[in-house]
């Protein structure tokens, strides 16, 4: 039976993973130093992959929490507690024995197991009482790390999602006293939510972290990953088709492993052009309904700005005779372009715009 050799959809480990070997060495001396980092990235560009990678290869005990389906302060309080306890690697009832030990409030703990006999932790007690045992959940990852003098690492995914929660002042509030046990790692995909959180003066957490930036894969890395997946297998690649590949994907891991992927199931023994523009194809029609979804989102301002980035490059974008042919005003543009920024559908480097979803663009390109 032949392994599939390229994986897409939830994190990536082990032979999935392609390089980011200076964002693994940075992250690993970051982690032992103690620092609180800070890493946001586009979706599906493989950060939570790297951090998760990175600390299955240290010595750390480590609490995962994706805050994306997190709707409340006190479903936080149980998801946070949940993934506490479930990092403990021991049996439920040393588990509750243990939180019951150091706990100052005394809440219930219930435990209930899925079929596989898998664990789940909850803690029951009244929405009034959600400041105090909120406080208590808190810092529970600190009390673990003292009383056996390990250092924990905390794992916030989705950060972004905190603000609809309402709870940053009571976690900054708390968090900053953890310093010499825990770290923490925050993870967002909303660049404008995260730099306002992190980076505003009146925001709890201003200048609480190190801010690493994650960079595409180069085509050299990448390059190697791709035609190692394929001949294994005994199947051919050559290097202008994973070329063809990483046009389209930009480097997003996510998107190169899946057109790889797809391209892999589709060859028998060696590489075509033409099926690689099917495999890009094929994808894109499975992707159609997201676009389409993001794209009815938009204002027909902000789709019209869309449409005119793509075809001028997104560069030297206020020229008047580029805002003419699209029929825009400075301000008009300039209106479209910052509500294009603010949810994060595209962002700004070196004085050019683009689209921070590159299939997303190829998608608006084929309109």
């Amino acid at each position: 039976m032949i392994k599939k050799p390229f994986h897409y959809g939830g994190t990536v480990d082990n032979q999935h993973f392609c390089n980011r070997t200076s964002e693994i060495k940075e992250l690993t001396t970051d982690i032992d130093t103690g620092l609180n980092l800070l890493l946001y990235a586009p979706r599906r560009f493989g950060k939570t992959s790297l951090v998760l990678h990175t600390l299955k290869q240290t010595k750390y005990k480590y609490i995962f929490l994706d805050f994306m389906s997190i709707v409340d302060e006190y479903e936080f309080i149980n998801e946070y507690f949940n993934a506490i306890s479930k990092s403990l690697d021991t049996t439920a009832d040393k588990v509750v024995e243990f939180f019951k030990k150091i706990l100052k409030v005394k809440p219930n703990i219930t435990v209930d197991f899925d079929i596989s006999g898998n664990p789940s932790f909850k803690l029951n007690f009244l929405h009034k009482e959600n400041a105090t045992v909120l406080k208590e959940v808190l810092e529970l990852p600190y009390l673990y790390a003292k009383y056996h003098n390990k250092k924990v690492v905390v794992i916030f995914d989705e950060f972004q999602e905190v603000v609809n929660l309402e709870i940053e002042d009571k976690l900054r509030a708390v968090l900053q006293h953890h310093e010499d046990m825990v770290s923490y790692i925050f993870l967002g995909s909303k660049k404008s939510i995260m730099t306002n959180l992190f980076f505003d003066r009146s925001k709890p957490f201003y200048k609480s972290v190190k801010h690493i930036p994650i960079d595409k894969i180069g085509f050299n890395n990448w390059q190697k990953y791709i035609k190692n997946g394929f001949e294994t297998n005994n199947k051919k690649i050559e290097d202008n088709h994973i070329k063809m590949i990483l046009e389209v994907s930009k480097g997003f891991p996510y998107y190169t492993q899946q057109i790889a992927s797809e391209l892999f199931n589709m060859t028998e023994k060696v590489v075509v052009s033409e099926v690689v523009q099917e495999a890009i194809d094929s994808i894109l029609e499975k992707e159609e309904d997201l676009f389409l979804n993001e794209w009815n989102h938009l204002s027909q301002q902000q789709k019209k700005a869309l449409k005119f980035l793509i075809h001028f490059g997104g560069e030297n974008i206020y020229q008047k005779e580029k805002m003419v042919e699209y029929n825009f005003t400075s301000s008009s543009l300039k209106k479209a372009i910052e509500g294009l920024v603010a949810k994060d559908v595209i962002d700004t480097k070196k004085s050019r715009f683009y689209l921070q979803d590159p299939l997303f663009e190829l998608y608006l390109s084929r309109m």
